[in-house]
Formats: structure tokens, sequence, C-alpha cells
């Protein structure tokens, strides 16, 4: 029986350094065929010199004008022949047996999408000083609907890096393409939509991806105007989404967007902070925090802003009657 084809997709900006141990992860894959798509986002740290080495191991690379990590992506996808799909950040690694692994799971189930867990490291992958195992107090053994998941973490507060999935073809053809416009949460609401059309997911509850922590300036992080408001928008994209679905349980999930934006951003912009946590007010939905019973009760009563105030003027109180 002729396997199946899987296209694994590497976006690059200036990230030379990084890219050769992201291909060469890719090229050691157990399981054939793939094919290797790397997409330079008009890099100017001479990336393009790696290129013929990566073509004569058959990797397909490609320049495009700088547009952004999701435009490259997209561009991916175009070139892309696979009926799976391993999108891979030139910064990060996956295991040799990621593919074969993910891809025998999701045909014994016929799972959409399939993810494991993964280890944060900063400089090398088996540098155990420097490498944080993280550790998702999920049951992971479920087969899931990719609503489920969303629910899961909303209410659990989780997340998954884009490295950890294997995607199948027809699922991306649901979801659509990725939003090209930067944004700190390109992957969150893409991966909103992707889990939004999936029926079933699994897990190869196993260690099978690498995501790099890079120190310094990121667009992932909330430090700029234009960030939030990217922000912000994809937010309410994925909130809009979910509300044309019946499962109001769902509404945990961009609720959860909204606090963790809050708490990211009240310091340095309080007004924004204020906004959003106004819209995680008018979310009426359960909650991660709703664990914290003082807390939650608070927030319900005077608002997030002023209940998270009010807790913290209270809480030595608390602390000092628990004695």
């Amino acid at each position: 029986m002729k396997q199946p084809l899987v296209s694994i997709i590497i976006p690059t900006y200036n990230s030379k350094n990084y890219l050769e141990e992201a291909v060469s992860s890719a090229l050691r894959q157990s399981y054939q065929p793939i094919e290797i798509i790397v997409i330079d986002d008009g890099s100017t740290d001479q990336t393009r010199d790696l290129f013929p080495e990566f073509e004569s191991k058959g990797v397909k690379c490609f320049t495009i004008e700088n547009g952004g990590a999701s435009n490259a992506r997209n561009y991916g996808l175009e070139k892309a022949s696979g009926e799976y799909i391993q999108f891979l950040d030139a910064d990060d690694i996956i295991e040799p047996t990621k593919i074969e692994k993910q891809l025998h799971l999701m045909q014994k189930h016929q799972a959409g999408i399939c993810y494991s867990p993964w280890i944060d490291f900063k400089t090398h992958p088996n540098d155990g000083h420097q490498t944080e195992f993280r550790f998702l107090h999920i049951n992971h053994s479920l087969i899931r609907t990719g609503k489920e998941l969303m629910i899961s973490y909303g209410m659990d507060n989780w997340f998954i890096p884009t490295v950890s999935w294997l995607v199948s073809k027809t699922v991306i053809e649901k979801a659509g393409y990725w939003n090209p416009a930067k944004c700190p949460n390109d992957d969150g609401e893409y991966f909103s939509r992707v889990l939004f059309w999936t029926k079933k997911v699994v897990c190869c509850n196993e260690n099978l991806a690498h995501y790099r922590l890079v120190a310094g300036d990121s667009l992932s992080k909330l430090n700029s105007t234009v960030k939030i408001e990217a922000s912000f928008k994809s937010h309410k994209q994925v909130e809009a989404l979910l509300t044309t679905c019946d499962d109001k349980r769902l509404m945990c999930y961009p609720k959860r967007h909204h606090y963790m934006s809050y708490k990211l951003i009240k310091k340095g912009y309080p007004k924004l902070a204020k906004r959003a946590a106004r819209h995680f007010d008018a979310i009426k939905s359960d909650s991660f925090l709703s664990k914290k019973k003082h807390y939650w009760r608070l927030i319900n009563w005077f608002g997030l802003y002023n209940g998270t105030k009010i807790y913290k003027l209270l809480l030595p109180i608390w602390n000092l009657s628990k004695r």
C-alpha cells in the first residue's frame, strides 16, 4: 500500500543560525515519503547561502518578499503536495520518529490532527541544564473532537506550540489559509480554526518536538500598541467563530485569551488592559479561574479589573486567617 506524502513547511526569517538544525531534523525523519519546503521570507542574514546544500539533499527552497511568517506558511501550502502537513519554525526541531508515530495514530483512529507533548529548550535540546520539560496535567490518552480540546484549553489553561502538530490536508482545506497579517497570536488564531473543523484529535503521548525559547524581542510579545491591537483583533475573530456553535462551553476559550492579554499588558498598557478585562467580563461562561473560588466570586461581582484589585487587597487577610 502506497504511503501518503507528508509536507514539512519551514518558514524562515533571519534565522540562519538555527535553520540547519531544523532542516536536519526534517531530513532525519524515519517516515517516508516526505517533502521539505523552506521559504525564506526576505532574510537579510545570508540565509540563502544555505540553499545549495539543502537543495542537494532534495529540499525545495524558495525566497519571497518579506511578508511575515504566516504569509510564508501560506506560500509553502501553495507549493506543498502532501496529504499531511507539518509546520516547522526555523528555530524548532522535531524528533526523527515524529511524523511516523503521529501519522500511524492518525491513520489508526482516522483522525484529522495529532499533537504531542514537547520540550522547551534554549541552546541545545540535549542540554539538561537549559532544557525545561513541560509536563501538562492533561489526560493525553483521550481521543477528542477539536472543540473538546478547545474547552480543555479554556478550562485547564494550557496550549500547544505549532511544532507539536501534524495536520491532514483535508482539515487545512476546511480551516483555510493562515491570516497573513502580522500578529502575536497568528498560530493561536489559525489552530483555533483547525480545531474548530476537526472531528477527531489524537495525541501521541511522547515528547516528539523541541520548542526553542529565543531571547530578546519577539513578535509574540505584547510590547507595543500595534501588537496588542493585532492580538485583540485575532481574539475577537476566534470569539466570533465560536459564537456560531451551539456549545456555549466553548466560550471559555476566548475568555481565557482576553484574561491572558489583560495579565500581560496591565502594567504597560492599562487602558488596553481595561478593554481586555471588559471583553472577558462580557463573555458569560465558566473559566479556569473558577478554581480560585474567592477570586472567581469577586470577578463575577465586580468585573475582572476591579475584582483583581480587591482580591489583591484581601488576599493577605485571607492568608493570615488560615494560620
